[in-house]
């Protein structure tokens, strides 16, 4: 204690205060710098073995695949082609969500197609899923979530968590921004109009609390006036395109469905 009386209490609250505060500040933004040097060659290989969990559950609906694969292309064309592909897979597991994985690879479960009104509804969750693939948030989130040890042991192989867990990642707020101003841009490049994607957030936030989205508001909360900014990116001069063709929204809508659920 006689650093303390040396020093003062006063002052040695305020050291300890402003090395708790750095630590922290450290912790938080660690995974930020971390993310970009992880190799690629092994986040494809945690998102094969996590896509790969799913596999009983997988929509193998050949046509739907495609329309789904098509969807992609829209909004980032060339996205599902080359070393760094966008995989995108449809789960018939009856939930609103969408998850970005490791290495590309994106999930959408059946409820977030067949529950969306219109295509362009769900290419808004897709662009925002995209976002995050790109800007590799996901490993951001793993290294936060799960930390370094955890996280080697998973790119090492030792798939230990479950895939449902992995889906259910969160993101931080900065994470979420950066996602909405990519996926609103990609809307507009693919002249795609975001007021679709605007109402489904709405709709969300009606009925938060009832199960609608429950499982895409876990890992996507609500930030404070998304839709708005989406909204705020309709342009009524703006020639706008459906996402797809009522044909092939059709297609995708099947693509978890048996024949006698089908429409079109």
């Amino acid at each position: 204690g006689q650093w303390i009386d040396h020093i003062g209490l006063f002052a040695e609250r305020a050291l300890f205060g402003s090395v708790a505060a750095a630590v922290v500040a450290i912790g938080y933004h660690a995974p930020e710098w971390i993310a970009p040097h992880v190799p690629r060659s092994w986040e494809r290989n945690l998102g094969e073995a996590i896509v790969g969990d799913f596999c009983e559950n997988r929509c193998r609906n050949a046509d739907g695949q495609r329309a789904l694969q098509a969807m992609v292309e829209r909004l980032e064309p060339g996205a599902t082609k080359g070393p760094d592909a966008v995989r995108i897979a449809a789960l018939d597991i009856p939930m609103f969500n969408a998850a970005a994985l490791p290495g590309g690879h994106i999930v959408v479960f059946e409820d977030a197609i067949t529950e969306t009104y219109e295509p362009d509804e769900l290419a808004g969750i897709i662009a925002h899923e995209i976002a995050h693939v790109r800007r590799r948030h996901v490993t951001e989130a793993l290294i936060r979530e799960l930390g370094i040890g955890a996280l080697i042991r998973l790119f090492a192989g030792d798939i230990g968590a479950n895939a449902e867990q992995l889906v259910a990642l969160s993101y931080t707020r900065e994470n979420e921004m950066e996602a909405h101003a990519d996926a609103i841009a990609m809307l507009r490049r693919a002249s795609i109009s975001p007021k679709p994607t605007a109402e489904l957030f709405e709709r969300l936030a009606e009925r938060e609390g009832s199960g609608f989205g429950a499982e895409f508001l876990s890992s996507h909360p609500l930030t404070e006036g998304r839709a708005r900014r989406f909204l705020a990116a309709y342009d009524k001069s703006a020639r706008y395109r459906p996402a797809m063709s009522e044909k092939l929204w059709d297609t995708l809508f099947n693509i978890c469905l048996p024949p006698s659920r089908r429409r079109g």
